[in-house]
């Protein structure tokens, strides 16, 4: 007899329970559930054998965000639920557990947090006379203490603070410097500063940053990273104070300090800019990414990148000519009709033959291009290993790119933009034929399953599998299931700069003719 675990949808792990395949007959879908979970086990036990296929964290309390009262409607007595986000899990994972199944110590950490009265009053900061360099290093939370060196480094953190000097802590890998930062915040904190502290760290080493300030300090410090989903439930439950009718205290926050990454702050989180960070402002407006691309900037690196690339290339010609005719500005600044995507040598949907239309002429001379000389990539592009990795798969770019094309104008068509807006594959209507049944990646594979293919690409960019398949809008994530989050975010990572100004200036750009462009330098970008 088959048995399997069953979680609950509106429930934590902590539920789960052993069921047998009888009592899950209700769910219609079992039998293919039950045979991803073989398959799914079946891989784990080729590749990952030592991995336990239970991740305990997940019934482990992280943080208590908000406590609920109800009567029992049998026995008229009261029931208190509280809604607990689990370790490793999303905030948007959060369940609501009975009193007797949370940690008492996390209730109790919530219950001090709770009894925080709101103070937006500011602290200056303390003249430089008043510090005092201390011998000997104070006995922090768990009873931990810094070694002498680490007390020599705090040290000098405070006193380039005292005396208003910026500086920067250096020194080699696995020496203390998070635990050096984090105790000087600790200082600062003690004599009256009340915070919020922002720290901006490598998505990697967020969690080792969170664990290091639980150990170290009774700082309240929270994440701010993850889906939308999960933001705004951090934004409801743990950024703001409220008053009693709900609305926000301007100026007062709940935490102490704030992890977040470089990635998230430049691309546009109103909740953390609205904070008074000091300096942090200034340092954005002078830094690296000072000047906020425009829609006309963005065209002119896709046309840049794209003719460099057409310099190297070294395939069919009629390809060069076609993206040659794609990436020129017309002298009136209208779009022009391209007929060489259709028919050329590079494959098409199959079952579907290019049409034969007359080629259209070009007149390819790159050096002849007035238009380059503004935007010349060889000046555009001053780091030479890139340039290197860019002429090694310019093939591929423009291969790529032409197939995005074709997609758009052929495949596509008029509901492009409904497929970039979120529309749900079901009102996305393409003719895509029969798939081959020698050649199925799955059992379930059918003309669906590759028409969301062809979406996905569109949408997410090539070889954006786990986000594809993690993309609600699909048949993806309801017949594979979700994938691993890890891959998902390792995805995500390469594109959490690209992403920002790209979404933003996307509607402009489909006015022009390199605008189909961007969903193809999404992912070369980031290679």
């Amino acid at each position: 007899m088959c048995v399997c675990v069953c979680v609950c949808v509106v429930s934590s792990y902590l539920h789960c329970e052993w069921a047998t395949e009888q009592q899950l007959e209700k769910d219609k879908r079992i039998q293919q559930k039950i045979k991803r979970f073989k398959m799914k086990q079946a891989q784990r036990a080729l590749f990952f054998a030592d991995e336990d296929p239970f991740n305990p964290d997940y019934v482990e309390v992280d943080r208590v965000l908000e406590v609920s009262y109800c009567e029992d409607k049998d026995t008229g007595e009261e029931v208190v639920y509280y809604l607990v986000k689990w370790c490793s899990l999303p905030y948007e994972d959060s369940t609501w557990e009975l009193k007797d199944d949370v940690d008492q110590s996390k209730i109790e950490e919530f219950e001090q947090l709770q009894a925080v009265k709101p103070d937006s009053r500011r602290v200056e900061r303390p003249p430089a006379n008043l510090w005092k360099k201390r011998e000997h290093s104070r006995e922090y939370r768990n009873g931990n203490s810094l070694r002498d060196y680490q007390l020599e480094g705090v040290n000098w953190l405070l006193f380039n603070w005292y005396n208003r000097r910026n500086c920067i802590l250096a020194d080699e890998m696995g020496l203390g410097k998070t635990i050096q930062s984090i105790t000087f915040l600790e200082e600062i904190h003690r004599v009256g500063i009340k915070a919020p502290f922002l720290i901006i760290a490598p998505l990697s080493t967020i969690a080792n940053w969170e664990r290091e300030f639980h150990t170290w300090t009774h700082l309240n410090v929270i994440v701010y990273h993850g889906s939308m989903v999960s933001r705004q439930m951090l934004q409801q439950y743990e950024m703001y104070f409220r008053d009693a009718q709900g609305r926000v205290i301007r100026g007062a926050y709940r935490f102490q300090a704030v992890i977040t990454t470089f990635e998230m702050i430049l691309g546009g989180c109103p909740e953390l800019n609205a904070i008074e960070w000091g300096r942090w402002k200034d340092i954005l407006n002078h830094g690296r990414f000072k000047k906020q691309l425009t829609e006309r900037d963005v065209e002119s690196i896709c046309r840049a990148l794209l003719a460099y690339c057409l310099v190297h290339y070294r395939g069919d010609d009629k390809i060069k000519s076609f993206m040659w005719d794609l990436i020129a500005p017309t002298e009136d600044g209208q779009t022009k009709e391209l007929q060489n995507h259709l028919g050329l040598s590079a494959p098409v949907p199959r079952g579907r033959k290019g049409k034969k239309m007359k080629t259209q002429s070009s007149s390819f001379d790159i050096h002849k291009a007035e238009w380059l000389r503004k935007h010349n990539p060889e000046h555009m592009l001053q780091d030479d290993g890139y340039k290197k990795h860019l002429k090694h798969h310019c093939n591929k770019v423009l291969l790529r790119v032409r197939m995005l094309y074709y997609l758009k104008q052929e495949v596509i068509g008029s509901q492009a933009q409904q497929v970039l807006d979120g529309a749900d594959s079901s009102e996305i209507k393409i003719w895509v034929p029969e798939p081959d049944h020698s050649e199925l990646p799955a059992l379930w594979w059918d003309a669906i399953a590759d028409k969301c293919l062809l979406l996905g690409i569109y949408k997410h960019g090539y070889e954006k599998y786990n986000t594809i398949r993690a993309d609600p809008t699909l048949c993806f994530l309801e017949r594979a299931g979700r994938p691993d989050e890890k891959a998902i975010a390792a995805e995500q990572r390469s594109n959490d700069f690209m992403d920002g100004w790209v979404n933003s200036i996307r509607p402009a750009l489909e006015k022009h003719r390199v605008g189909f462009v961007i969903t193809s330098l999404d992912q070369f970008f980031s290679q």
